[in-house]
Formats: structure tokens, C-alpha cells, sequence
């Protein structure tokens, strides 16, 4: 029943190359792209391109250009001698345990679709609702061609404008997206894990993140993070398929994903780049014995690049100039501790309490060193990327938000698994039991972990960011006369979002005229380390004059939302 379509089609031993469908789409693809007038395309994407009409007019051009190169790189696709598999792959007997395997990986996927549809109406935080009112509102044209800075995640966008095109204008129709692909990324953990590991591993490794409080906070969050998770471990699943049997088609899906994932978020490109070095290495190691080096490079690496630059030639102008260099406003945002004590305390989130979460690391300890003797390409595939990622992220200057990556989460969860096995296989192995019963005892380790990531799922449906409370709290308190601020991010909300008047102070000079002329002032906000960095002589005056009335606390770190009161 799970069977994918790959492997139907990596039956065959001998495939037909597919040189006329190469050719006559990579003649439409260029024939295309020369006679289609740049007006036309222009006015497609947009009738008021306003102050982006310079970079979208080197957009169009990029975008003809690169697909022409396209065109012709199909072309000559088709005609080169790659198409052969390496090594046959043969029909394997059906295994009766498969049947029972897969109704469990069923009842893993439906329980993990109710937990992730559940209280999906709840209410925005920041960064989804800069994404609602920035890019999943635009038409379709605008989406694919407008880039303000890195809240842009194209593919999640555009998923998103279809669901509330389809389900209406509403919180769950803009998250409906991360819910699915929450559920495909552990269908895909599952599909990578049979390949890395056992089946009753790979089980158990589903359950988890099936019961996980980040992941179901990220299927509930509507941006990129987890659809880049779905991704990072479907193209890792073709991956390795392709290093080991070689087969044409392999590659070419591995392509695509690895350009759709660049194309949801672009720390793909860390992935691609560990996946790279891993290759590398696999020429270095076979040599001269591995004539099928070219199909992965070709179908897979230059494929994925391709495909990667025409998704992006639009917006690379946009990206280059506002994008890619955008840098941190908040110093403490950018310390390499900073990140590591947001993790350490999602992780005790995560594993309910401190205790559960340092046993946690020390059985992640276990599994990592187990999988560095036994199948090594499991930690080369979550470390190459993470190490790529933080060395980017630091000398660019960016937030080092530990949500960066989550694309590890499904590697993790496997070495977690391993490690609560082979930590039950040792603690047998020291009362004398048997190795089934070792082996049992390992599976009772690595459920008990289960069992307590579960109890800390009712927190993922506690508000990520409490606006809407805070709103209600002003409206039912203020009094005539009184007048009503807000500084920092917390203005974009209620003025794009709720379309609030409310006063947004800059200064302490404009705060101090506002308190002159009123009754009472209130004043709201929200990451106060952020406003602590950005607006110091606001905050030295929130912590004088002001007193704090109610704090709305939510599940984003720092990210309450405080409302203040002066007389």
C-alpha cells in the first residue's frame, strides 16, 4: 500500500531514454521563453508594479534567460548515455510483516493528522501574520514575483492563498498547509528511516514525532519550517536510494524535491550542500570503480540547480538588494549562547520538565554514537547541514533562531529511538537477559520517552502570541481621554492586522508628548528584548514611568504580550 510510485518505476531493470520528450519540452521551454514578450509577462505578474518595476524588469529578463538555459539543458539530457540503472532492482518478495507494518504507520499518520488539525483556528502570532498580510493575500502573480525580505516562503505562500482561496479568509485556512505537511514529513521519516534503520526503529521514531510538541507546534505555525522538514527528508530518502542503486529517476525526483525545499525555504541549500560534500565524498572513496558518478551530478545536483535558479529568477534582483543581507537589530539575538539556551529550554518544553530533557541528551548521545559506527550517513546528513547553516547565519550577521533547524528534527528523533535501544540492549545484556528481551526492554525505553514528549503537547495549543486577549483587555479598560501606544513589533499587528489607530511611538520625545496630552496612556508591546536593543529610551521610560497591567504570555520565546498603563 505504501509503495510510492519511485520505486514502481525502479522495478525495471532497463528504462527507454527519454530523448524525444527531453527535446520537445526543452524546445517549448525555450521557444517559450524568446517569443513571449516582457510586457506581457509583466502585466501577468502585476498591473501596479510601483517601486519594484526596475527589479522586476531584470527579473523577467533573468527569468528568459534562465529558461532558455533550462530548455537546453533538457535537450542535452536526453541525449547523454545516463540513462542506463547501474545495477538492476529486482522484485523482493512480499513480507507478511509489511501488512501489519503499514497499518501501523497508518494509525501513527491519522492520530498525527487529528493532533495537528486540532485548535488550528487559534490565534496568529507575528511572523504569520506579516506573512497573511505581506505575500498570502497578494494574487498569484504578485506572490511568485514580490520578496520583501525573509518572511517570504514562496511554496508556503502560495499553498496558503489556495487554502483560503478554497476554505475562506481564516487562521486555519492560512495554517492548513503546515498541517499537511506535517503529516507527509512523517510520512517521509518513515520512508527515510526504512532505509537507515529498522522497521520497529523507524515505528517508533514516527510515534514520537507524531506525539511531539514542536512538531506539532511547527504543523500548526504557518510559514516554511516544516514543509523545509518534509523536504530535507524526502530529498534524503532519494538520496541515498540514488547512491546506492543508481537509477535515473531516483535522481531526477531527488531534483525536484531539493528545488521545491530550496523554494519553501532557502536553508534547503544547506541541505543540498551537506547532501554535495557527501557525494563528493563517494567519488573520492569509489574512484574510478563508480561509473555512474555523472547520473547523480547531473540528473540530481545540476537539475536541482536548474530548476532552483528558474523558481527564484524573478525575485533574485529583490532578494539580492533586500534580502540575503538583511542583518539583526538585536545583539543578543545573534550569540551563539543565546541559541543554545533556547534550546535547551525547548527541549525541556519539549521532554515536560529538565530532569526528562538531560536524560533525553544523554540517550541522543547514545543513538548518535551508535549511528556513527553502524550507518554514519545518518549524522552526516543532520550535522553537514546544521554546521553549514550556523557558519552562514553568523557571518551574515543573521538572528541564529534555533527554529533554523528544524530541519534536523527527523534525524534526531531516529538517533533519539536508537539510543533508548541500545541503552535497553546494554541494561540487559547486564541483568543476563535474553536479546529478546533486551530488545524489549529498549523498545520500553524509547516508549516511556514517548509517553513523556506526549504530556507535554497540551502546551503547543497555548497561544503563540496573544494579541487578540490584549485587544480585548484595552477596549474593555480604556476610558475617555485615555490614548493608547505601541512600540516595536507589536505595531505591525494592530495596524495591518486589526487595523488599530492606536498612537506608534518612535522616540521617547513622541511617548512623552503623548502622556502630556492624555488622561491616561497605555502602552503595548511585545519581544521586549528586542525593544530593550532597538528603542533603549523607551524602555528605561516603560521601567520608570509606567506600571505593567497585564502580561499576555504565549508559547513564542519573548513573546508575550505586555500592556502598560502611565497616569
Amino acid at each position: 500500500m505504501f509503495e510510492s510510485a519511485i520505486d514502481r518505476r525502479t522495478r525495471s531493470s532497463r528504462i527507454t531514454p527519454p530523448v524525444i520528450t527531453l527535446t520537445l519540452g526543452g524546445l517549448f521551454i525555450t521557444l517559450s521563453a524568446v517569443v513571449t514578450p516582457s510586457s506581457d509577462i509583466l502585466h501577468f505578474l502585476t498591473t501596479t508594479p510601483g517601486d519594484r518595476l526596475p527589479n522586476l524588469l531584470l527579473g523577467i529578463t533573468l527569468l528568459k534567460y534562465s529558461l532558455v538555459t533550462f530548455g537546453v539543458f533538457l535537450i542535452a539530457l536526453g541525449r547523454l548515455p545516463i540513462w542506463q540503472p547501474a545495477t538492476p532492482t529486482e522484485q523482493l518478495p512480499l513480507n507478511p510483516r509489511h501488512n501489519s507494518l503499514n497499518l501501523a504507520i497508518i494509525s501513527i499518520l491519522c492520530t498525527a493528522a487529528v493532533l495537528r488539525l486540532y485548535a488550528l483556528d487559534s490565534g496568529l502570532w507575528h511572523d504569520e501574520i506579516v506573512t497573511y498580510v505581506k505575500y498570502a493575500r497578494l494574487p498569484l502573480g504578485e506572490i511568485v514575483s514580490t520578496y520583501w525580505n525573509q518572511n517570504q516562503h514562496f511554496l508556503y505562500t502560495l499553498l496558503a492563498h489556495v487554502s483560503i482561496v478554497i476554505f475562506g479568509d481564516t487562521a486555519w485556512s492560512l495554517r492548513l498547509p503546515a498541517a499537511l505537511f506535517g503529516v507527509a514529513s512523517i510520512w517521509a521519516l518513515y520512508l527515510f528511516g526504512r532505509q537507515v534503520s529498522t522497521d520497529r526503529e523507524t515505528f517508533l521514531a514516527c510515534a514520537l514525532v507524531s506525539l511531539s510538541y514542536h512538531h506539532v507546534w511547527f504543523s500548526q505555525n504557518a510559514r516554511g519550517y516544516i514543509g523545509l522538514l518534509f523536504w530535507t527528508l524526502l530529498a534524503s530518502w532519494l538520496f541515498l536510494r540514488g547512491l546506492r542503486e543508481a537509477h535515473p529517476d531516483l535522481w531526477l525526483f531527488y531534483g525536484i524535491a531539493a528545488a521545491l525545499g530550496v523554494y519553501t525555504n532557502m536553508a534547503m541549500l544547506f541541505v543540498i550542500m551537506g547532501h554535495f560534500v557527501i557525494y563528493l565524498w563517494q567519488i573520492w572513496t569509489r574512484g574510478g570503480d563508480w561509473p555512474c558518478r555523472w547520473i547523480g551530478f547531473l540528473l540530481g545536483f545540476c537539475f536541482a540547480g536548474f530548476l532552483t535558479l528558474l523558481l527564484h529568477a524573478l525575485v533574485l534582483p529583490q532578494m539580492l538588494v533586500g534580502g540575503i543581507g538583511e542583518e539583526s537589530t538585536v545583539p543578543a539575538w545573534k550569540q551563539p549562547l543565546w541559541a543554545i539556551l533556547e534550546f535547551m529550554a525547548a527541549i525541556k518544553i519539549g521532554f515536560a520538565g529538565m530532569i526528562a530533557a538531560v536524560g533525553a541528551l544523554l540517550v541522543f548521545g547514545i543513538g548518535l554514537w551508535s549511528f556513527v559506527q553502524t550507518e554514519p550517513s545518518v549524522v552526516q546528513l543532520m550535522i553537514l547541514p546544521a554546521l553549514a547553516c550556523a557558519a552562514a547565519v553568523v557571518g551574515l550577521g543573521h538572528h541564529l533562531w534555533p527554529r533554523l533547524f528544524f530541519f534536523t528534527f527527523g534525524f534526531a528523533a531516529l538517533i533519539v529511538v536508537r539510543g533508548a535501544i541500545v541503552l535497553g540492549q546494554k541494561a540487559g545484556h547486564l541483568l543476563k537477559i535474553s536479546p529478546i528481551g533486551a530488545c524489549r526492554l529498549g523498545t520500553a525505553f524509547a516508549t516511556v520517552l514517548i509517553l513523556v514528549s506526549a504530556f507535554s503537547l497540551p502546551h503547543a495549543y497555548l497561544p503563540k502570541q496573544n494579541f487578540s486577549a490584549a485587544l480585548k483587555f484595552i477596549d474593555a479598560s480604556k476610558e475617555p481621554g485615555d490614548t493608547v501606544a505601541m512600540v516595536g513589533l507589536v505595531t505591525f499587528t494592530y495596524k495591518n492586522f486589526y487595523v488599530r489607530d492606536w498612537r506608534e511611538v518612535k522616540t521617547v520625545e513622541e511617548l512623552n508628548s503623548i502622556r502630556s496630552h492624555s488622561k491616561r496612556t497605555w502602552l503595548l508591546y511585545t519581544f521586549p528584548t528586542h525593544v530593550t536593543a532597538v528603542y533603549p529610551e523607551i524602555m528605561r521610560s516603560i521601567k520608570q514611568d509606567f506600571q505593567t497591567v497585564k502580561q499576555f504570555p504565549g508559547t513564542v520565546g519573548d513573546g508575550s504580550i505586555f500592556v502598560s498603563r502611565a497616569n
